[in-house]
């Protein structure tokens, strides 16, 4: 009799094309059938899915098949289940020891974060003073590399200092990997590295390597023109929007209104000016239209244009493998390791885009934004429009520049590399005359009693 005579098997959602291929040849060979009713989900990891399933179906990993099939026998499905009481993260270690962490992590049934998520349970440290501060939630433990911590459960602590205006001035000024986007004259600092049909990337002038000029600053970015939402408000009806597979998110950052965060408005129109000189580093061509990320909105002033690229070709699409995408988005961490609300199959689209997500998916991989709330937790795509519209954020974002010579356009972009909220979005503002009865006559009559 084959190894998994009486296996019915459906694979999660979530498993890559790859290995779902691999997983299916493998359980097949050894007698097992895709066909109804089921009996088994294999997951590679996904909380929801053992909870969905849970009392109907055998839950089990790919580790199941894998240990079955090396033994020889059929494992214990409570033995090899997908465990969800262990989702980790790590700070601060170096490349080695989180390859070794993730795959004793994943090996036992557990998960592996690349970013702290809602999910994470876990937190290896250093030490609870890292450089990279976590706000560490009341359902983690925070282990301790470089101590061994004592028995039972360590009780949560909060590792993110308070942000002060003053602190968050200082980091952006001094802190390596970038420049202040306050800094007067930073055009003198920076050139262009021709990257042919991948554009002309802003970086860092006088290195003995050529690196992303980023800058970064303090921003409100505007209720208007907001489009950092899972899909972009894309419709494809609208011959102008182009592919789902090329869109682009974008928001419009503005000078901070906050009195605590005043260097924000002090230092905006030297912002303004920094990109304005960027942009004067290109010669420009005749005839040519430019097209900026500074933008001008009678009554509104100015802002600047804020992109993220939402997809990115995957290695099959590509024929091999990438760091870096055609348009300057930095690889993505797949989805697998941020959990499955970060996943392309079940990212909340609009249902005009749903159809068009399904022919996306088997070529491309999510790019989620790299937006991070006030307790340094990836914000979920279900919250952007709640959490950052309004929001003041710190940004942190590279510039490229792509001439069009089909239309005749240089096109100068703000690149998204990461954003952090400060201060979250201000309530709407209230008024007497929402939620009344109208059948109570005018509010405007009433008399106090």
């Amino acid at each position: 009799m084959a190894l998994f005579n009486d296996v019915h098997y459906v694979l999660a959602s979530s498993t890559q094309a790859g290995r779902h291929k691999k997983l299916s040849a493998l359980l097949d060979l050894h007698g097992a059938t895709s066909a109804p009713p089921h009996t088994h989900i294999i997951a590679l990891a996904g909380s929801h899915i053992q909870r969905e399933y849970e009392g109907s179906l055998h839950v089990v990993s790919d580790m199941w098949v894998q240990r079955s099939v090396v033994l020889g026998k059929l494992q214990p499905t409570k033995a090899l289940t997908v465990n969800v009481s262990v989702v980790a993260c790590a700070t601060d270690l170096s490349q080695w020891d989180l390859e070794v962490l993730s795959a004793g992590i994943t090996s036992l049934g557990g998960q592996w974060r690349t970013a702290l998520t809602r999910d994470v349970t876990h937190l290896f440290a250093l030490h609870k003073q890292s450089d990279k501060q976590f706000r560490i939630t009341q359902n983690m433990n925070v282990l301790d590399t470089a101590t061994p911590p004592a028995p039972g459960k360590l009780s949560p602590s909060a590792l993110i200092p308070p942000k002060n205006p003053a602190s968050v001035l200082n980091k952006l000024k001094t802190s390596p990997g970038g420049f202040y986007a306050g800094t007067p004259r930073l055009a003198y600092r920076a050139e262009y590295f021709t990257g042919g049909r991948d554009g002309n990337i802003l970086i860092t002038k006088g290195l003995d390597h050529d690196e992303e000029f980023i800058i970064r600053g303090v921003f409100e970015i505007s209720r208007k023109n907001f489009f950092f939402t899972p899909d972009g408000d894309f419709n494809p009806a609208n011959v102008f929007h182009g592919r789902l597979a090329d869109l682009k998110l974008s928001c419009r950052l503005t000078a901070g209104r906050s009195k605590a965060f005043k260097f924000s408005s002090r230092d905006f129109p030297t912002v303004v000016n920094n990109l304005s000189a960027f942009k004067n580093l290109v010669p420009k061509e005749r005839y040519y239209e430019t097209v900026s990320v500074i933008q001008d909105a009678i009554g509104h002033g100015r802002s600047i244009k804020l992109t993220h690229n939402l997809f990115e070709a995957n290695d099959e699409a590509q024929g091999g493998t990438s760091d870096e995408d055609g348009n300057g988005s930095t690889a993505i961490t797949h989805p697998d390791s941020l959990g499955s609300e970060f996943d392309i199959v079940t990212w909340p689209v609009a249902d005009r885009c749903k159809g068009h997500l399904q022919d996306v998916a088997s070529k491309h991989n999510i790019c989620p934004l790299p937006a991070y709330d006030q307790n340094h937790v990836l914000i979920p795509p279900l919250q952007y429009e709640a959490k950052l519209k309004g929001a003041l954020v710190e940004v942190h974002m590279a510039f490229y520049h792509h001439r069009v010579k089909k239309s005749r356009r240089d096109i100068f972009e703000a690149v998204l590399r990461e954003l952090i909220v400060l201060s979250p979005p201000a309530p709407m503002p209230s008024s007497r005359f929402k939620r009344r009865r109208l059948d109570d006559g005018p509010c405007t009559e009433r008399r106090n009693k």
